[in-house]
């Protein structure tokens, strides 16, 4: 770890805001908020946060829910902060103009990392709310599907991660998680996003075979479930507890009526390109 990517605890920016450093990301703690604000780190996007008072506002829309970060500084959210620091204020400004929105593609207002902001039709965003981020939050105890933005190489990844066992039947396995490189088209991503987890949540199988005739992702990355017989103690284990092989901890991943144990997201691969 380099000094400059060393943890910083309570760094004061202003009254009631505070932010930390850990590795490639800077976290803002706004008082009165029950969870935590998240950029990428780098200097210069360091200066920007260190000069930015930022506060909650309510809205008409959410009366009492809060929802953005808001700089009286910049006279901006946070993530169009973090927009215009990517893409300039005039590309975020021409894309409003065209009924673009940005959107946080989890749907956390308070995730703005980069791989979490992209832009998207106004009319298109209202239906992936309707439709995909309906189907993607009750497919969790089958499948987590995560969606990321690589600005660093101009790609997109679907990551998925089996919440209940898929098998493959030629080696015995079960899958642990799926990645699915694409080029940049988000528009494409998100249609294959809502095809994908429908097709496994209704029929309960995945054909690899014929993914690659029916989805239009570049490359795919799969992972498995390392092969562990638990002993009877852990057997009595409730889900979303940890066992330790060879010293490393590993997470019980299922549901019963006891107990809840669901991954609901796992980090894309970096460094992942479709020249390659």
């Amino acid at each position: 770890m380099t000094e400059k990517h060393k943890a910083i605890e309570k760094l004061q920016i202003s009254k009631g805001v505070s932010i930390s450093i850990y590795n490639d990301c800077i976290s803002i703690n706004i008082e009165g908020m029950s969870k935590l604000a998240f950029v990428d780190y780098s200097e210069d996007m360091l200066e920007i946060i260190r000069n930015a008072r930022f506060r909650v506002p309510r809205t008409p829309e959410t009366r009492t829910k809060y929802k953005y970060p808001y700089s009286n500084e910049y006279g901006k959210t946070l993530h169009q902060i973090v927009f215009d620091f990517y893409f300039s204020e005039e590309k975020r400004t021409e894309l409003y103009a065209q009924k673009y929105i940005i959107e946080h593609l989890d749907n956390d207002g308070f995730n703005c990392r980069i791989s979490n902001l992209y832009f998207l039709k106004d009319i298109k965003n209202t239906y992936k709310g309707w439709h995909l981020d309906k189907i993607s939050k009750e497919s969790m105890p089958i499948v987590a599907m995560k969606i990321y933005h690589i600005f660093e190489n101009k790609t997109f990844q679907i990551v998925l991660f089996f919440n209940q066992s898929f098998v493959n039947k030629s080696t015995l396995n079960y899958l642990q998680t799926v990645k699915l490189l694409y080029e940049y088209n988000y528009e494409i991503v998100l249609q294959d996003a809502e095809q994908i987890l429908e097709s496994i949540v209704n029929t309960g199988e995945i054909k690899f075979d014929q993914w690659r005739k029916l989805y239009r992702y570049n490359d795919v990355r799969k992972t498995y479930f390392p092969k562990i017989e638990l002993t009877e103690e852990e057997k009595q284990q409730g889900f979303g507890t940890l066992i330790w092989r060879d010293g490393k901890p590993l997470l019980l991943v299922g549901m019963d009526e006891n107990s809840i144990g669901l991954v609901n997201s796992v980090p894309y691969d970096v460094d992942w390109d479709v020249e390659q």
